[in-house]
């Protein structure tokens, strides 16, 4: 039985991570789940919120907007729209960034979606960015 994963952190920019880890956390589009060594085969769609990653010298935590992840042996692959530390996560442009979007008028069904998603991306990353550490 494997003791450790590897997890392969991908933007469209970088490869943050490729390191060992002892389990993570993350959303999906459709809740959370919790990933730990021997887990079975999985391919899924990101949801946007906080990567919770446990190593051997600590804890470390991301916010991530969407993608997918491919868990396949004792490999995690997360392809991620944007992933960034939540220790540097500034909540005043956080708040700023969700009035601006609350702020947004939309004229079409396609505009009104975009609204009600990039709100919930900008409700999470707030919390995030205002969560104690």
């Amino acid at each position: 039985m494997a003791k450790q994963l590897q997890l392969v952190l991908v933007t469209p920019e970088t490869t943050l991570l490729d390191e060992p880890v002892e389990s993570l956390q993350f959303p999906l589009f459709d809740g959370q789940i919790g990933i730990l060594p021997s887990r079975a085969p999985l391919v899924g769609r990101l949801g946007t919120g906080e990567l919770k990653i446990r190593t051997s010298s600590g804890t470390q935590s991301f916010f991530i907007d969407g993608g997918f992840v491919q868990v396949k042996g004792p490999v995690v692959s997360l392809l991620t729209n944007g992933a960034v530390p939540t220790a540097s996560l500034d909540a005043q442009k956080a708040e700023q960034e969700l009035l601006a979007v609350q702020a947004r008028v939309p004229h079409s069904d396609a505009e009104l979606n975009a609204k009600a998603s990039d709100q919930d991306r900008a409700r999470k990353k707030l919390a995030l960015a205002r969560k104690p550490r």
